[in-house]
């Protein structure tokens, strides 16, 4: 359904879209890897109190009722 478009809108809009969207570069200037794997190291991944407060509390649930292990994994 092109609607009420004529050729000269159309080469408008599309002319309009090549000026407003850079071209895109496809070849990466560096390898990312060797920086992602420095941010790692640099940068441990801590968990927060709250995490383990839910774990325990699922383990606790978990304990309690061995049936909801079955409703937590359907909802997975």
């Amino acid at each position: 359904m092109r609607g009420n478009m004529n050729e000269d809108d159309e080469r408008q809009t599309r002319e309009a879209l090549r000026q407003s969207v850079s071209p895109i570069d496809a070849e990466l200037r560096r390898d990312l890897w060797p920086a992602v794997l420095r941010k790692i190291d640099t940068h441990p991944a801590a968990i927060p109190w709250y995490d383990w407060a839910l774990i325990g509390a699922s383990c606790a649930v978990f304990v309690s009722f061995p049936q909801m292990i079955l409703v937590f994994a359907y909802h997975l």
